[in-house]
């Protein structure tokens, strides 16, 4: 497994959970890891990786509290994290029912190292927008809310014209809703993105897309409103 380029200064390096990405952004020697994934063995060899292109991680962002996307973040315990204040009080109180989940599915190595690893936590919380500098590439943090998750976040990169979306926008699937997702939060945050998005815009789940995705999420968000 390599890293892929997919904009000018990030790259992704997608783990086996449907395809989530863990996503890099590189430049002048500095790297921040935006979702490092599930298991802490599965990003030793994502930061590995980084490393042996000469690029010193320097932070980790945390999109939201879904354990594909965070229950990784052990690997990481040397630098700053960052996260929603929600996704973090969703991770302290929610962790172990989520670990419960995954292993109803998981098995053999898997679900052995579910069993041992340490859920960690965010040591920083974003609730207001927040901006990183990694190399000359200004990175902009900006909280979301309660939508898809508790606390959504979402990573802009203007000189890359891109947007690091989480699970707010899929393209591996529809849209995931369960008990926590707020259906009106999540419509809102995709009238945002559509205002304040930039053109690219980089899944949880799948490949990067534009904002015509936000259509597909908006109209099955509607429906489910309808419906219920």
């Amino acid at each position: 497994m390599s890293l892929e380029p997919i904009a000018p200064g990030i790259d992704r390096w997608p783990m086996p959970e449907a395809g989530m990405n863990a996503l890099v952004v590189a430049d002048g020697g500095e790297a921040l890891v935006v979702d490092p994934g599930t298991l802490p063995s599965r990003a030793g060899r994502l930061r590995t990786a980084i490393e042996a292109r000469g690029d010193r991680i320097v932070g980790v962002v945390v999109t939201h509290a879904h354990w594909d996307h965070c229950f990784a973040l052990a690997a990481f315990a040397d630098v700053p994290s960052f996260a929603h204040p929600a996704a973090i009080a969703e991770l302290r109180e929610r962790g172990e029912q989520q670990r419960a989940a995954a292993l109803g599915s998981a098995s053999g190595e898997t679900a052995d190292a579910l069993r041992h690893l340490t859920i960690a936590l965010p040591t920083v919380q974003v609730e207001t927008p927040h901006r990183l500098q990694i190399g000359a590439l200004a990175v902009e943090l900006e909280p979301i809310g309660h939508a898809h998750s508790r606390g959504d976040l979402v990573v802009h990169v203007p000189a890359a014209a891109a947007t690091l979306a989480g699970d707010l926008v899929e393209t591996a699937g529809d849209p995931q809703l369960d008990e926590q997702t707020d259906v009106g939060g999540w419509l809102r945050a995709l009238d945002r993105l559509g205002a304040h998005g930039q053109p690219l815009l980089v899944p949880g789940h799948g490949d990067p897309c534009g904002r015509e995705r936000l259509d597909h999420h908006r109209a099955l968000l509607e429906a489910h409103l309808r419906s219920g």
